[in-house]
This record gives C-alpha cells, structure tokens and sequence, in this order.
C-alpha cells in the first residue's frame, strides 16, 4: 500500500439503498451523503471532506492530499 493511500483511509464507505454512509475507522461517527447539499457540489466529496477534517480534529490525523495537489500547491 502506498504512503498516500495510508494517508486517506480515514473512513470506510458503505452503499446504502439510495446514499452512501461514511464510517470513521478509529471510532463510532459517521456521516451520509443526505446530510449535504448537491447544490454544494458532490455530496460523495462533501461527506469525505468531513470525515477527513473529523479524523484531523478528533483523532490528530493529517487531512489526506494527493501528491498532485502537493505539487501544485509547492509551484504557486
């Protein structure tokens, strides 16, 4: 497994009868995508943004980025 995808694997993502379900690996929280807005954007995107800015708050792990955003964001 890749040092990236370690750094992603915040949550597990259970299909549900019209949504996805969110589960943080490390405790009970949980978020599915009827919780946000489409109007927002993807609701698949919003609920894993969450999950992962949940994993930095509550358990200190890093917020996940590819090395394609590392790179862009070291150019600027």
């Amino acid at each position: 497994m890749s040092a990236y995808n370690e750094a992603v694997r915040h949550y597990t993502i259970k299909m549900m009868s019209g949504f996805a379900k969110f589960n943080c690996l490390v405790c009970k929280h949980s978020v599915t995508t009827r919780e946000f807005s489409s109007q927002n954007g993807s609701c698949r995107t919003q609920a894993a943004r969450a999950m992962n800015e949940h994993a930095a708050v509550a358990h200190g792990r890093p917020l996940p980025f590819s090395p394609r955003v590392a790179q862009a964001w070291s150019v600027r």
